[in-house]
């Protein structure tokens, strides 16, 4: 560690002595593009909150994974566990469910396209342009799952002429070491990325702890997107993801710490698109293989080395028009998804029964641009409908498959003004919703422990009416935005046990009611002072003013406010760069929230507690001594805090990474 330490010493030294940094060019801001309206433009003409990881954020950042950046991005609650699991993401008080894409609140895309998997830690950041994060309701693009919004991760592609590439190497705590190559370019009409990569790193150590066993992993990845434009502005393109991890450490709680479960999983993924000025095309297939091992358990319940196995299969067809007249548009599409998911255990009956679901959407959107484009008006519909199956389950005998139909009418608009050419004002309303799965709806079987599970054919979609105002100002280097939003949570879909029908099932309560502010501000304050280099201080945040249940039942149990709902949260810090290096010192906050302690060891076992608030500070540079050489160092938890994402699971102490990379 010491040794670790005077090499970063040496680094920053060399960072700044370096004289010859001066004589390069200043560093200049770009416009960003967003797809928030499933169209390529300008972020300053959509009137939906939107938050973008640009890829100079990703470069300059710490991040492994899409998790991690996600984390830093600080937009809300997240369960972050050693051992490559960041799920349970909030954004405007909904989350992504744990384990299950079809009960998440929040939407996750890649490309566009349902991710298949709620982990982003298995989504390699080799692969990664940028993270768009639509804040607010989208299901009338996008369909059930977007009531919080929408994270879609938009892959590399081939842009530059002529071929380029790197390859690469880093090591750092924890035995860390990660290779990784890629190779882009164009050439006449053909445009291509590949990019590969293999990593593992060992037990860490956390502060007040020691060392905490079984948290290493190993992963590789493995992506490609080929390209090919003909005529005019026609681009066809196939795209390929692979990630597998393997031994992934499963290590439990502190109170009871678990040295050989372990986790290996595989994701691929393949996607073909078409797409010009006007119209879109695509179709996409995933396959997700999770497969949890869990070692030999004595006491009680004693498991002989239990495996269990979820294969998830997610695949989908989407299809879009635009039309034009003068600066008027209109957007139609149709989109089509279908998950199917086989579960088995090699110690008899699985947890849960095999499942299709199949949706169909139809939507259009619309804009009229007035008064010389100041004034935007959006307003949108789709109407949804719903296959949902519990199929044939090999080991639940008492299974009875069954399949419900259900439907659904989706509708938002927003405004947007620009009062001059800096500052705009915007408001957007809208309802979202999430449709019931496969088993809330037609799940009907005794469990291998005498449970009856029993779906309720009868329920509704979750919903959510929203409504937001803010306003953006960009001039010259500064940029901020401020939000103000409100949404009403109902019809919630809660699993209770029914003394009636003496099963467990499902029916819709009351939900929440959520409301907040969230911003941003950037100003590059080395092009006020006139430097030559850019120093940008930033701020990103969001304040739950308002975060209470509505659920009698869950009053009763947990208290009037939303468990797992940070206050505030926010990430700051200033990054600085020039052609030849960068630099970013990101710091993370999370705010006090109401967690459910589930020691059974604690007098609050099962009740609500407060978890503190926690700050976790990274550091990053990178320097170019030579044209095609780049040298990175970057330390994780700069201060060596203690802290924790989920309660119980403590994070790795400072970590420290050096890499090198060569460009050609």
């Amino acid at each position: 560690m010491f040794r670790k330490l005077i090499v970063l010493i040496i680094f920053i030294i060399v960072f700044f002595q370096n004289k010859n940094l001066l004589a390069e060019e200043p560093y200049e801001l770009s416009e960003i593009i967003v797809t928030a309206s499933k169209l390529e433009e300008p972020k300053r003409d959509v009137s939906y909150s939107v938050q973008v990881i640009t890829q100079e954020d990703i470069k300059n950042s710490t991040a492994h994974n899409a998790g991690d950046l996600i984390a830093e991005a600080a937009i809300g609650h997240i369960h972050k566990y050693p051992g490559l699991l960041t799920s349970s993401i909030g954004l405007r008080g909904f989350r992504t469910d744990l384990f299950d894409d079809l009960k998440s609140r929040v939407l996750v895309l890649i490309n566009g396209n349902r991710a298949g998997t709620v982990n982003l830690a298995t989504i390699p950041i080799d692969d990664i342009d940028r993270i768009e994060i639509v804040k607010g309701p989208a299901s009338v693009l996008y369909g059930s799952s977007a009531m919080g919004g929408v994270i879609n991760v938009i892959t590399k592609q081939g842009k530059e002429e002529g071929i380029h590439g790197s390859i690469g190497g880093e090591l750092g705590s924890w035995d860390f070491w990660k290779t990784k190559a890629e190779l882009y370019g164009k050439k006449n009409n053909f445009d291509f990325y590949i990019s590969a990569s293999g990593s593992g790193v060992n037990d860490y150590s956390a502060k007040n702890y020691g060392k905490i066993e079984n948290t290493g992993y190993n992963d590789e990845s493995l992506s490609a997107r080929l390209g090919y434009s003909f005529f005019d502005k026609h681009h066809i393109s196939l795209g390929f993801q692979h990630w597998r991890g393997w031994k992934i450490g499963s290590p439990g709680p502190i109170y009871e710490p678990d040295p050989d479960d372990y986790k290996n999983i595989e994701r691929n993924r393949f996607d073909l698109e078409y797409k010009t000025s006007t119209f879109k095309a695509g179709y996409y297939f995933t396959k997700d293989r999770n497969e949890y091992h869990e070692g030999s358990i004595t006491g009680v319940w004693e498991i002989p080395n239990e495996v269990t196995l979820k294969k998830t299969t997610t695949q989908g067809a989407t299809i879009q028009k635009m039309f034009s007249i003068d600066d008027h548009r209109i957007i139609i599409g149709g989109q089509w998804d279908r998950i199917e998911v086989k579960n088995s255990r090699n110690t008899g009956a699985p947890y849960n029964p095999n499942s299709k679901y199949d949706s169909y959407g139809v939507f259009t959107e619309g804009r009229l641009s007035l008064f010389n484009k100041k004034l935007l008006l959006n307003a949108g519909i789709r109407y949804d409908y719903f296959e949902n199956e519990i199929l044939p389950t090999e080991g639940i005998l008492s299974l009875k498959p069954r399949k419900e139909n259900l439907d659904h009418l989706t509708v938002r608009g927003g405004i947007l003004y620009k009062i001059t050419d800096n500052l705009s004002i915007k408001a957007n309303a809208g309802t979202a919703f999430r449709a019931p799965a496969p088993d809330e709806l037609a799940t009907d079987y005794i469990s291998s422990w005498g449970i009856h599970y029993l779906g309720n054919p009868d329920l509704k979609p979750e919903k959510s009416k929203s409504y937001d105002v803010g306003f953006a100002y960009t001039k010259d280097f500064f940029n901020t935005e401020l939000t103000f939003f409100h949404s009403e949570f109902r019809d919630k879909i809660l699993s209770y046990y029914d003394k009636t029908l003496n099963a467990q099932t499902f029916k819709n309560v009351e939900g929440a009611t959520i409301q907040g502010i969230e911003g941003n501000l950037s100003y590059n304050i080395g092009a006020l002072a006139g430097l030559n280099f850019s120093l940008e201080p930033f701020v990103n945040f969001t304040y739950h003013t308002r975060y209470s249940s509505k659920d009698e039942v869950e009053i009763k149990k947990y208290g009037k406010t939303l468990t797992y709902t940070p206050k505030y949260t926010a990430s700051f810090g200033i990054r600085a760069g020039k052609e030849k290096w960068g630099l970013k010192l990101i710091a993370n906050y999370i705010g006090d929230e109401k967690v459910i302690d589930w020691n059974p060891l604690s007098k609050n076992y099962g009740k609500v507690v407060d978890k503190a608030d926690f700050i976790v500070v990274n550091l990053k540079g990178s320097y170019r001594p030579i044209k095609n050489l780049e040298i990175t160092l970057f330390v994780e938890n700069l201060f060596d805090r203690a802290y924790e994402y989920v309660q119980y699971y403590p994070m790795p102490r400072r970590t420290i990474t050096g890499g090198i990379k060569w460009l050609f």
